[in-house]
């Protein structure tokens, strides 16, 4: 199979879904090419060879710390950048299968003059539903000019690609419910990782006992909702129990304010620490009890970040504080039986969580245990080749 992956973001030296995803492509004798965007100092002018794939990049401005409308302007320059350089580039290249994630949704027209170019199948894998999510965080109306534009765009990116895969069940049933025309289109592709051999699995250092040790980590930005974590650690230990902790590490856009508000507030049982090393961040979170998945109560789209499949790849148990509309936290509690699920927005529930945390304290490395299991199962790496694969037979093409 010829593959090409179109990546708003991307770079071979951080670990990721989509690294995994290319690596593994490449390991199972399959031809791959890469367009992705960078703001590295790299060359845009000539392809590149790394880790057995073919990479043309497009310089893109550094988005990770840019207001929305920095954000904005960047997605509508996506476009024409990224065909310029499919027809510098890639153009002569022989390919059967176009696969490229959300964000962003800027892309339909590359989809759509690529696909028809090289006679491909076009698979969209759908990580982020925008613009309701921003619209879910009040960063822009519902009813707005900018909202129903790339609404337009996110129904002609539905509308041009032959195959939408879903993070999550509940994914596939919001899609189907809200988008009736692509129902045919849409299936199970959920976030997978390579799976380290069970010997690269760090031991949990021995900590005190008697404290509850939790971890958010990754980027920190709205969708996070890292003032609710906050303001219940704060309930908790006002209510005069002071034997959780809790660990903040990462970057992003609320990074600042987290950090003047423990310090302002002496949040003393809340430690933040600035974006670390991949082996420092491991073993910073190999000493925790547990790592948490924090999403805004706002939120009306199942979300379902790829923040749980490290943890339960360290045979961590997690924390689910999230919306009702997303299935992680039934995953999570239900199926895997590797953590625990409170709602977003219910400090009540969340102080109770975390209390109940403590007490079953001895239960949750068996938890983490069951976690890693179930991700060997479910979302492993392969699994995503596989369904890729699969797609080439069913449009009948050769592999």
């Amino acid at each position: 199979m010829n593959i090409l992956f179109l990546f708003q973001r991307f770079s071979f030296k951080s670990s990721t879904i989509y690294l995994d995803l290319v690596d593994e492509c490449v390991r199972r004798g399959h031809e791959v090419y890469v367009l992705a965007g960078t703001s590295d100092d790299v060359d845009t002018k000539r392809l590149h060879e790394e880790h057995g794939s073919h990479v043309a990049y497009v310089r893109l401005p550094d988005q990770f710390h840019s207001g929305k409308i920095k954000k904005g302007f960047v997605q509508l320059m996506i476009e024409p950048l990224f065909l310029n350089t499919l027809r510098r580039l890639l153009w002569d290249a022989k390919i059967d299968l176009m696969a490229y994630p959300t964000p962003p949704i800027t892309l339909a027209g590359v989809v759509k003059k690529s696909g028809e170019h090289y006679g491909c199948i076009k698979y969209l894998m759908l990580k982020d539903i925008f613009p309701q999510n921003a619209a879910d965080l009040g960063m822009m109306g519902k009813n707005s000019p900018v909202f129903r534009y790339f609404r337009r765009m996110e129904k002609r990116l539905y509308e041009v690609s032959d195959v939408i895969g879903c993070m999550s069940p509940a994914n596939v049933e919001y899609i189907r419910r809200r988008e009736s025309g692509c129902a045919h289109k849409l299936e199970l592709f959920p976030n997978t990782v390579r799976i380290l051999p069970d010997e690269e699995i760090p031991e949990k250092r021995t900590g005190d006992p008697d404290i509850l040790h939790l971890m958010l980590g990754g980027n920190l930005g709205r969708p996070q909702a890292v003032d609710f974590l906050l303001d219940g650690m704060k309930k908790l230990h006002e209510t005069g129990f002071d034997s959780v902790r809790l660990t903040i590490a990462g970057d992003g856009t609320e990074a600042a304010g987290i950090r003047n508000r423990i310090e302002l507030e002496s949040l003393s049982y809340v430690n933040y620490i600035s974006q670390l090393p991949r082996d420092e961040y491991e073993a910073l979170l190999s000493s925790c009890d547990a790592g948490i998945i924090s999403l805004s109560a706002d939120f009306t789209i199942p979300n379902f970040p790829s923040r749980l499949l490290s943890y339960m790849q360290i045979a961590k148990p997690v924390l689910v504080v999230t919306d009702r509309c997303t299935d992680m936290g039934s995953i999570v509690e239900k199926e895997a039986r590797c953590g625990f699920f409170t709602p977003s927005g219910d400090i009540e529930g969340f102080v109770n969580t975390l209390r109940l945390m403590y007490e079953k304290r001895e239960e949750l490395a068996e938890m983490g245990r069951r976690g890693r299991e179930y991700l060997k199962e479910n979302y492993a790496v392969s699994r995503s080749v596989d369904i890729l694969e699969q797609k080439l037979l069913l449009f009948g093409k050769e592999m």
